[in-house]
């Protein structure tokens, strides 16, 4: 197990078999920091570089680690804390991944042959971003909003409706 390099060609048979693991903070990771708007990013990441079974060149890992967000609930602060096992093929940029099957995941790498590590966590990280974060045990509009018999029938806004439509018939 080595340090995660800034980049490498996983084309080459010395990468094969290889494990990298490390650390990313904010720093490392623009466009994650951006989305979490200045809030504390803390990732550890583990990849490995192993060789399919069709002979294809396939990267395997593990992320995780958490990022500070805003319940969008009860809006305050919150960490969302995840872990994501890529296992995706990578392949050379413009060369056809069709003997790899329709369902495949695959990642090119770079124009100039080179995988950046820190890129594929980056993405990775974006994919798996919640679109509504909230804690998993906000109780923030959870109150019943309308209590049986509270309204009279005419106060009723089906009621209403029912006398607008008798209005224009």
């Amino acid at each position: 197990m080595t340090r995660i390099p800034v980049s490498l060609d996983p084309f080459l048979p010395r990468a094969l078999n290889q494990r990298w693991e490390g650390d990313y903070s904010a720093k490392d990771l623009p466009r994650v920091a951006a989305a979490a708007r200045g809030a504390d990013v803390t990732v550890h990441a583990a990849l490995t570089i192993v060789k399919g079974a069709l002979g294809e060149i396939r990267l395997r890992g593990t992320i995780e680690g958490s990022v500070g967000q805003q319940c969008q609930r009860c809006l305050q602060p919150m960490r969302w804390q995840f872990r994501l096992a890529p296992d995706v093929a990578l392949v050379r940029p413009g060369v056809p991944s069709a003997d790899l099957g329709a369902g495949e995941e695959t990642v090119e790498v770079e124009e100039d042959g080179l995988f950046r590590p820190a890129g594929f966590v980056e993405d990775e990280i974006l994919l798996a971003w919640p679109l509504s974060p909230r804690h998993e045990d906000c109780s923030a509009g959870h109150g019943r909003e309308f209590e049986p018999g509270a309204v009279s029938a005419e106060e009723s806004p089906f009621a209403v409706l029912k006398g607008m439509r008798k209005g224009t018939s």
